[in-house]
Order: structure tokens, then C-alpha cells, then sequence
């Protein structure tokens, strides 16, 4: 067999289309995905500040991501955006998040997801459970409108 039948390795003009296709189909997505034009931790209220590319500002509680929650106030407040700020990466946490998945609210994995939703959950439901003298009176003010509307049973 002749060298040449033995190689199976692409040629070097193949390669070349190939990388120049790829290249122009990432720059296309990165034109589609959510961008921060700047960001910031605000330490009083434990939130990564993202300011978008379109002028919206987006607060992310950095207790609910995934990785972040046992971090300090120096390792939250040192971030890099990357990627023409499609990222938000945390080097001495070893943290990185798209900013899309932070706007649509994905924190984490699938697992860390519902372990966050269960938690939440707890959260409301003991709120629900407990008995303060504002909730006592807000009740009350409320049964004097009549209370909570009757159930309408349809046969």
C-alpha cells in the first residue's frame, strides 16, 4: 500500500474549510447570546449585579448558584466576565456560568436544581406554618372583607 492510501487523517484544505466554517458559525450564535456589558457583587444584599448589553439589570443571589453560597465577599467579588461577556467566570471558585442560564434561571445542575427547588419549597411552606402578630392581623383585616371566597362546586 502506498503511504498516501494509509493516511486517514483529513487534508490540510479540508481542515482549513472546516475550521473556517466553525469560526463562522460561533461568531453567528455569539451574536444570539445574552451579553453583560458589566457586572458587580453587591455585598449588603449577597447579588451579582449584571448590567446586559440591552440595559437591563438582572440581580443573581449568589446563594442559589451552584458553587457560590460558600464563597466570601473577596472570591464573590472577584469575577471575570469572558467571552464578550456571554460568561461570568469565579477563578478562585472554580465557578462558571453562562449568563444565559443565570437570566433563565439555571443555577446549577440538574441535581442541584432540585435539590434548590425542594429547598425552596421548605422555605415557603414554613413561612406558611408560622404565626407572627403581622400575619394574625393581616387575617384578621381580611375576615373583615368577607374572608376567603366560597368555592363555587359545579355538578
Amino acid at each position: 500500500m502506498a503511504k498516501k492510501d494509509m493516511d486517514i487523517g483529513m487534508s490540510d484544505e479540508e481542515f482549513e474549510r472546516q475550521y473556517i466554517e466553525a469560526t463562522r458559525h460561533g461568531q453567528e450564535d455569539l451574536k444570539k447570546l445574552p451579553k453583560a456589558a458589566a457586572a458587580k457583587y453587591d455585598k449588603r444584599s449577597r447579588r451579582i449585579v449584571l448590567d446586559l448589553e440591552n440595559g437591563v439589570t438582572a440581580l443573581v443571589p449568589v446563594d442559589l448558584v451552584q458553587g457560590l453560597q460558600g464563597g466570601n465577599d473577596r472570591q464573590l467579588g472577584d469575577f471575570s466576565l469572558m467571552f464578550q461577556g456571554t460568561e461570568i467566570f469565579w477563578e478562585s471558585l472554580d465557578v462558571q456560568f453562562f449568563v444565559g442560564d443565570l437570566l433563565s434561571g439555571v443555577f446549577g445542575t440538574k441535581r442541584w436544581m432540585a435539590g434548590l427547588k425542594e429547598h425552596l419549597a421548605e422555605i415557603g411552606r414554613k413561612g406558611g406554618r408560622a404565626r407572627t402578630p403581622a400575619k394574625r392581623a393581616a387575617s384578621a383585616e381580611n375576615g373583615k372583607k368577607g374572608g376567603r371566597p366560597q368555592k363555587v362546586r359545579t355538578a
